[in-house]
């Protein structure tokens, strides 16, 4: 996978900068990053997905801060046409006023509707992103199996700060996923539930990052076979951050909150959705 990365898979990634404000008017604006997952069961619903500290400056350090508004930078790079990648990446810039986002109170996880049924203003490009479908998240059964398992490659895309100044464009991180993702990942008396440890530098403002890795096919086919093609890429997890060092900006163990936490999340926020249609369907007494 790291010989010949699409660049799609690098442009998946998109700068999310938060604005907080609390009761004095002060505003606060990290970034961090994020990317896209269509929900194909509810007809592509679009949402941004990224980390609950992101989002949420209640969840750490910060407290009495209210999230106004989302920022996302990104660019959109078309796919390739006959092999050859034919199209420069178009900037992208949108805000997202007044977001309301779903998360799960015990996992560092947030999705935010970022579609035709949200109230999206584009400041820059035409307004649309890369995006993966939902079936490309790792289930609960790649992990069980030993498809996504110790070793594994995994690539990070996402948009560091270093030296106090952001990425402009993403920036590709590799490793390898470092503790055996059946269990939680634990370090001493720390325990990180639904999480995995992957030996891959993550830099402050990577928070959010998609964690991409190259599993073999369960099944392979004869074209499989003749062009040594026996490997497939899913979204294993997403970037939770890294284990703090003393006197260290980045860490080499990065901490993954596994993709199926991100399945459960979605599918809790599609019924969520699906009653609150049932409930507005319903004919008046």
């Amino acid at each position: 996978m790291a010989k010949d990365v699409d660049p799609q898979i690098l442009y998946s990634a998109v700068r999310v900068t938060p604005c907080f404000v609390d009761h004095h008017a002060a505003t606060r604006e990290p970034t961090g990053t994020g990317f896209f997952v269509d929900d194909t069961a509810m007809g592509g619903r679009k949402y941004l997905v990224t980390n609950r500290h992101v989002l949420d400056s209640n969840f750490k350090m910060y407290r009495g801060w209210t999230l106004e508004t989302v920022r996302i930078d990104g660019h959109y790079q078309s796919d390739r046409c006959g092999g050859v990648l034919n199209a420069t990446p178009q900037g992208v810039r949108v805000e997202r006023p007044t977001p309301v986002f779903s998360h799960d109170p015990s996992i560092d996880l947030a999705l935010l509707p970022v579609d035709s049924d949200s109230e999206i203003t584009v400041l820059e490009g035409m307004g649309g992103f890369n995006s993966s479908p939902s079936s490309l998240i790792a289930t609960s059964g790649h992990f069980s199996s030993g498809r996504v398992t110790v070793g594994r490659q995994v690539l990070m895309p996402g948009y560091p700060g270093i030296g106090g100044e952001a990425a402009a464009r993403p920036i590709l991180v590799a490793g390898v996923i470092a503790s055996d993702p059946r269990y939680a990942a634990a370090i001493g008396s720390r325990t990180f539930p639904n999480e995995v440890l992957c030996h891959a530098f993550s830099w402050e403002g990577m928070s959010g990052s998609p964690v991409l890795c190259q599993i073999p096919k369960e099944s392979l086919t004869w074209e499989d076979v003749e062009t040594l093609g026996g490997q497939e890429v899913v979204l294993a997890g997403v970037n939770a951050g890294h284990i703090t060092t003393s006197g260290g900006t980045a860490g080499v163990l990065s901490r993954i909150v596994r993709a199926d936490a991100l399945t459960s999340l979605i599918e809790e926020n599609r019924e969520s959705r699906n009653s609150e249609r049932a409930a507005n369907t319903e004919p008046a007494a």
